[in-house]
Formats: structure tokens, C-alpha cells, sequence
């Protein structure tokens, strides 16, 4: 087949060389350009994409009674949705291996759990794995234990070269010896959720580390980003109350609230390794026991390779510094951007030091609980219009509200 490309390339290359010879004989050549096409081969008529569909779990009358025998008897389509009904569903290990949604019909009013009771090893609740791209959404996911050998992810565990996008659901009570309310070796995206009431409660042995990442962990070169998103209560035998990012990938943390979480070693809040961006953010109240190898670090967030941030308060966090640098054979992490930031006690050289004036963390309008910022804060208005990175705070409300935006997840508004 001659393709119409190469023949208008060869027809100007000979032109070319038949005009050069012009030149040099002064004699003007008679150029005939005969083009080819290739006559078109007859094609079938096109093949009409299916649909995608939707199924409904439910405890009886509906299309599948559990949602792991909607994902292996439903042959998908790309698009194609699991519907999950209101009331408890218990089942453990869910193994999603196919492209599909997840839908519940909210956190409050679908719950999937592994088991009646946390106590029970009854395994994690959901396995996403074989490179599935996968959306849950509107459910509570909680009560996943999974037995030592699979150690990790007791509400969700998200594997290697899989996406996961978790929207509007809760993660709660789960455990696992690390990342007990989820787990990220792939790519994940958490938005307007709440991880709550996890426990890693892995004991830290010599070349192999657990009780690391109570609510959130990423291996590897996991991708994680975090949106509008409130972890809180969940608890480290050793690292990252809240959050550990121990990888060699990215996170980016993005109008959340990390509040309240604690470690029996050190680093409550957020032990960030990889490159960790934060912006618009609070991360306050964490709290660490201070003991065992780790004792010192920082308690609110501890920074072992690189951490960017931006607009986000870090403050009131006990057992150690608001903000410090870890150690790991004898080189430290370092800040990167640093700017617009409260740091309650001056730690990691911020623009603003002292006392934030937060309210407690409390439904202040939106999905997700959030400290408020109260009159007088030094928050307020801190940062410059053309600064606003984020158009909203963590709760939906518009930013700026007065002479600027305010740091961290929450923007004062003029009737509040």
C-alpha cells in the first residue's frame, strides 16, 4: 500500500532535483507528476459499544446478595456501577478485580464490615488488585482485621498498579499490624471522606517494620492525594498516628484535617517520606507517647526526605515538635516551600509562630468535621489574595472572605 504521505515527499524531492539540473544545463525540464493513492479496502460496519449497566446488592430481592458475587458474576463494562443498598453488609475480603463503581447510598446509611465485631480476625474488607481502576463511594468501611500474614490495609488495601478513587465514605475501626484503615501501594485519590478509630498494632521488629500508619500508608511508589478529608483517633504502636507515607512516590494533602491522632512511639501526625505536599491544611492536637528508638521527633509532623508546605497550620500537637526533620543514617529530610504557614512553636521556620486560636474539632457545616478559627486568630486573613492557592475551604465555603484567606483548612466566613 503507498500511503499519500511518501508520495508527496518523493514528488517534491524529484521536482527538487529536476529543477537543480535546470540550473546547471539551462534547460527547463518538462515535469510530469503522476500521484498513486491506494484504493481503500472495504471495512465492516463499526460495532456498537455496549452499555454500562448497574446491579443491586441487597440482603434479598435484588440482582446479587453479596457485592464480592455482583464482582464475579457481573461481567462489567468500563463505567458500569455496583449498587449497594442501604443496612449492614457483612462480608470480608472483597476481592475487586474489575473496573467498576462502588456506589453506597451514603456513609450513615450503608455500612460494609468484615466482621460484627473489630475483635474478630476476620480479614480486611476490601483487596483491590489485578490493575483495576475502582470507585467507592457512600459507605462506611469498617471492622476489617486481616490475620498477621497479610499484615496490612484492614479497611482497604489497594494494590500495586491499581487506582482507587474513595469518595464521601468513612473508614473506621479497623485494624492491621501497618496502614490500618487503608493501605496504597497504586494510586489513590480520598476525597471528602473521614478515617477514624484505626489501630496499627504491628510490634517493629529488626528489617521488618509494622504498628506504622493507623490511618493512612503508602508503600512504595504509591501516589496518594488527599482532599478535603479528615483523619482523626487512630493510633500507632510506633509511627504515623495519622499518616505514613513511606515511599518513594508522591502525596499531596489538600484542605484536610489531621487532628487528634497518636503513636506510642513518636511522629503522630504525619511521618512523611517520598515527597509530601501540604496545602491548606491542619494538622493539630496529635499527640506522641515519645518512646523506643524514635523518641524526640516531631509529633506533629516529622519530614524524612522532602516536604513542601504551603498555608497550613501545624500546631498544639504533644510529645514533640510541631514540625521537626528525622534522621536516617545520619542525613535529614528537608522543607522545600515553606510558605504562609503557622507553626505553633516556631519549628521548621515558618511565617507565623504561636497560638493558632482553634475551636475544637466539631461539625462546622460540610461532610467532614473541621477546627474552626476563632475571632481573633492569627490565621485569619493571613495570606494574600493572589496566594489562594484553593477557590474553597475543606468544607465547601468560598475563599478569601476578607483581606485575604485564611491558613489552614478552614476560612472564616463574614457571617460565621
Amino acid at each position: 500500500m503507498i500511503h499519500r504521505p511518501t508520495t508527496i515527499l518523493t514528488r517534491n524531492v524529484i521536482v527538487a532535483l529536476l529543477l537543480a539540473t535546470a540550473l546547471v544545463t539551462g534547460c527547463a525540464p518538462q515535469v510530469q507528476v503522476v500521484e498513486v493513492t491506494a484504493t481503500p479496502m472495504p471495512t465492516s460496519p463499526p460495532t456498537a459499544t455496549p452499555a454500562p449497566t448497574t446491579v443491586t446488592v441487597c440482603a434479598s430481592g435484588c440482582d446479587f446478595t453479596t457485592i464480592q458475587a455482583a464482582i464475579h458474576d457481573f461481567h462489567t463494562i468500563a463505567g458500569s456501577t455496583i449498587n449497594v443498598t442501604d443496612g449492614v453488609h457483612t462480608e470480608a475480603n472483597i476481592i475487586v478485580n474489575k473496573d467498576i463503581t462502588i456506589q453506597g447510598q451514603g456513609a450513615e446509611s450503608t455500612i460494609v464490615q468484615a466482621h460484627d465485631s473489630v475483635d474478630a480476625a476476620a480479614g480486611r474488607v476490601f483487596f483491590i488488585t489485578d490493575g483495576a481502576t475502582v470507585t467507592i463511594r457512600g459507605m462506611t468501611i469498617r471492622h476489617g482485621n486481616p490475620p498477621e500474614h497479610l499484615r496490612t490495609g484492614g479497611g482497604i488495601y489497594n494494590d500495586y498498579f491499581c487506582a482507587l478513587t474513595l469518595q464521601d465514605s468513612v473508614v473506621a475501626d479497623n485494624v492491621a499490624s501497618d496502614g490500618a484503615g487503608i493501605s496504597n501501594r497504586g494510586v489513590m485519590t480520598i476525597t471528602r471522606c473521614i478515617v477514624s478509630g484505626n489501630v496499627a498494632d504491628g510490634i517493629e521488629e529488626p528489617g521488618h517494620q509494622c504498628g506504622n500508619g493507623g490511618g493512612v500508608k503508602a508503600v512504595a511508589t504509591a501516589t496518594t492525594v488527599i482532599i478535603n478529608t479528615t483523619i482523626t483517633g487512630n493510633h500507632a504502636v510506633s509511627r504515623g498516628g495519622g499518616i505514613k507515607s513511606n515511599c518513594d512516590g508522591t502525596m499531596e494533602i489538600i484542605n484536610s484535617t489531621i487532628s487528634g491522632n497518636t503513636a506510642g512511639s513518636s511522629i503522630a501526625g504525619i511521618y512523611a517520606r517520598g515527597t509530601v505536599t501540604i496545602t491548606n491544611s491542619t494538622i493539630v492536637g496529635n499527640d506522641a507517647a515519645g518512646m523506643g528508638r524514635h523518641a524526640g521527633n516531631a509529633s506533629g509532623i516529622c519530614v524524612r526526605d522532602l516536604v513542601n508546605l504551603v498555608n497550613t497550620i501545624i500546631a498544639n500537637n504533644g510529645g514533640g515538635q510541631d514540625c521537626g526533620l528525622c534522621e536516617s543514617a545520619g542525613v535529614y529530610g528537608s522543607i522545600g516551600v515553606n510558605v504562609n504557614n503557622l507553626i505553633g512553636d516556631g519549628s521548621c521556620h515558618p511565617n507565623y509562630a504561636g497560638d493558632p486560636m482553634l475551636g475544637p474539632l466539631a461539625d462546622n457545616g460540610g461532610s467532614t468535621q473541621t477546627h474552626a478559627l476563632l475571632p481573633g486568630s492569627p490565621a485569619i486573613d493571613a495570606i494574600p489574595t493572589d496566594e489562594c492557592l484553593v477557590g474553597a475551604d475543606q468544607r465547601g465555603k468560598p475563599r478569601p472572605q476578607g483581606t485575604g484567606c485564611d491558613i489552614g483548612a478552614y476560612e472564616l466566613q463574614t457571617n460565621e
